[in-house]
């Protein structure tokens, strides 16, 4: 069972292409989609650095992570707890803070063009359960025309992009999540569907 969220649902979508027979059932949440690129907005695919310093950034983080550098730069209000008295938000967000996730947030969001290139060749993948969170409102960049347009695009993102990614299965299906943005879509729901498409392989219900 493979769950990708933004970018790295590109990474899964390429991975069950290469090897079907080892992918039983997929969640993607709020998944990346080659067509963005031609469908966003520009202020949502600048980048803040040059192309030939992305690589550099990359290894600056993970030079950093390896000699405690980012370990002394955060705090976390869970550090020093005992994780069986810890809720799961607690833990999922302790996790979050680790550096190695901190260094794996920053490369997946290193994306380049060859990696929508190679997710763009996968347009059907099989027959297995395959669930597709969408988040159902638009960031807030802080700016009303800004905002104008990534609302635009939401609908855009809702309604046209994210389908193509239910039809990648013959078993796929979408579910937009209303009052979430594409950072806040509840860990909750995103197990309850990991936790479906698992009963859907072993051929039993889910029970929610």
């Amino acid at each position: 069972m493979l769950a990708g969220a933004s970018f790295g649902g590109l990474n899964s979508r390429v991975y069950a292409g290469l090897y079907p027979d080892e992918v039983a059932g997929m969640v993607l949440i709020d998944s990346a989609h080659e067509d963005e690129l031609r469908r966003a907005p520009k202020f949502f695919l600048g980048r803040t650095a040059p192309r030939f310093l992305w690589h550099p950034l990359q290894m600056a983080f993970e030079a950093a992570a390896f000699v405690g550098l980012l370990r002394l730069t955060q705090s976390s209000p869970t550090q020093g707890k005992d994780p069986s008295q810890m809720s799961l938000d607690e833990i999922i967000e302790a996790l979050r803070q680790r550096p190695k996730s901190i260094v794996g947030n920053v490369s997946a969001g290193i994306v380049l063009p060859e990696s929508y290139a190679e997710a763009s060749s996968v347009t059907r993948i099989g027959d297995f359960p395959l669930i597709v969170l969408t988040a159902g409102q638009s960031l807030d960049f802080g700016d009303s025309e800004l905002n104008r347009e990534a609302a635009a695009y939401q609908q855009v993102w809702i309604h046209e992009i994210q389908p193509k990614l239910v039809g990648l299965s013959t078993h796929g299906r979408q579910i937009v999540v209303p009052n979430a943005n594409h950072g806040s879509i509840p860990q909750e729901l995103i197990l309850s569907s990991i936790h479906e498409v698992v009963m859907e392989v072993r051929g039993g219900s889910a029970t929610h």
